[in-house]
């Protein structure tokens, strides 16, 4: 391992942490059995530490070259660390954990990733087993990079070489493709044919079009989710919900997966405003989107290659049809439009900026938006590391600037999980929204899942 800069994509997002917004990705893998903090050890040591990120600290990350270095005084103690359930246990307790780790920035003086290691967790089938909460700097990597580092480190994918592939076997970017499609991610088809993004941005003035349009867009309305974030954060999540049923509201519909799920978030975030005594009537909440621009092949390279795009998710509306019907319309509109390209070329550039310039572009999206929702798929098969069964996954999105919402997908195994992550101030029991979401999705289901041409909008 060699020092080398931290790419200009990778020091945009390490130059978002902030002392009430960290950039840290938290993910819970829901294990089937129990794990021995000796197994875990043995598991980083033999498929994740080969991965050079995972052995480097960032050197000056405040500044505006920060570099990556090898940490000659690594210690898996500080990263490798077994804890209890607390009280009450079960999933508020594994909650009130994951709210507190996500509470919590980071040390850049060693590699900045933890694995806390948790007993007693229930498993699906009722025994009690163990949970890992990892926690990883966006600096790392994205979504999909993590999720290729799972593959790899997982039994099922790892050959037992002492390092990473230069480049991953083509069953593991099969695997990936394919879930990813089924994830719905095709919405935007940027994920295996990231070049579509230049030729959108080489239209006559659509790149113009697209900034004009990003600067005159006008703030999302005045809900509960604006205000300044502070440090403390929560985490809730909803239970499993059948893929098979997302897919035939959205057959149903001539929806996508994706419009599915960002329309139940609409509907869901409506409930939750109803259910706080909050106004719903017109209300607009704009998401910030990531979306891939990573070709499949190049997953296994750790790092940040995403952008975003904003989507006004129509809370205000009453039909649950009607709601279905705009957010498809509006990404549909994205999806022609050059304001992918545009924003990530945007995100590229502010690696390098000054400061103020940084600040001013991250101040002008939080203020544009007040969530950040992001849909990642995960395997589709069942994982084990070193015998031990992964039964669940879920990670929570880290927000910037004075956004203080986080809705995540993740989709595994025929099933698709949320997971809500909120500042405290904004939404200090964020498990109403992840029912809020499960209870919008119910309903979408049994008006639409069967299919029904003529059936009229579900309205609350």
């Amino acid at each position: 391992m060699r020092p080398r800069p931290v790419s200009t994509a990778d020091a945009a997002w390490l130059r978002m942490e902030s002392p009430t917004n960290p950039m840290t990705v938290t993910g819970v893998l829901g294990l089937g059995a129990e794990m021995s903090v000796d197994t875990l050890r043995r598991w980083v040591e033999e498929r994740l530490l080969g991965f050079d990120r995972f052995r480097m600290r960032i050197d000056a990350p405040g500044s505006s070259s920060p570099t990556w270095v090898p940490d000659e005084a690594f210690d898996l103690d500080r990263h490798v660390i077994e804890v209890g359930l607390p009280a009450p246990g079960g999933q508020a307790g594994l909650e009130a954990l994951v709210s507190r780790l996500m509470s919590t920035p980071l040390a850049f003086d060693c590699p900045p990733w933890t694995f806390h290691l948790v007993h007693g967790v229930q498993t699906a089938g009722g025994a009690v087993g163990s949970a890992i909460i990892g926690r990883l700097h966006h600096v790392i990597g994205d979504g999909i990079a993590l999720m290729h580092v799972l593959l790899h480190a997982a039994d099922e994918h790892h050959a037992g070489e002492a390092a990473p592939p230069r480049r991953p076997r083509a069953s593991a970017v099969a695997r990936v493709a394919g879930t990813l499609k089924e994830a719905g991610h095709e919405v935007l088809d940027l994920v295996t044919s990231p070049s579509h993004l230049a030729d959108r941005v080489q239209t006559a003035g659509a790149g113009a079009q697209a900034v004009a349009g990003l600067l005159a867009m006008r703030p999302d309305s005045e809900t509960v989710f604006k205000g300044s974030t502070t440090p403390t954060k929560r985490a809730a999540w909803t239970g499993p919900i059948s893929l098979d049923r997302v897919k035939a509201v959205g057959d149903a519909l001539g929806a996508k997966v994706n419009d599915v799920l960002m329309s139940a978030a609409a509907g869901g975030l409506r409930r939750y405003f109803a259910g706080r005594g909050e106004p719903v009537d017109g209300v607009e909440v704009r998401a910030a989107v990531p979306f891939n621009v990573r070709a499949l092949d190049r997953a296994h390279e750790l790092g940040n290659s995403f952008g975003l795009v904003f989507v006004l998710l129509p809370v205000g509306t009453a039909s649950a049809r009607e709601r279905l019907r705009l957010t498809k319309e509006r990404m549909d509109a994205i999806k022609r439009s050059a304001e992918p390209m545009v924003v990530y070329g945007i995100l590229q550039t502010i690696g390098r900026a000054p400061g103020w310039a940084h600040r001013q572009v991250v101040k002008m999206f939080s203020e544009k938006a007040s969530a950040v929702m992001t849909n990642v798929p995960g395997p589709t098969e069942t994982l084990h590391l070193l015998g031990v069964p992964v039964e669940t996954i879920m990670f929570w999105v880290p927000q910037a600037g004075d956004i203080g919402l986080g809705i995540s997908i993740f989709s595994m195994n025929g099933t698709v999980r949320v997971g809500v992550g909120a500042d405290a101030a904004y939404a200090p029991d964020p498990s109403a929204l992840a029912e809020a979401f499960e209870a919008e999705f119910a309903a979408l289901a049994d008006e639409f899942a069967g299919g029904a041409e003529g059936a009229e909008g579900a309205d609350d």
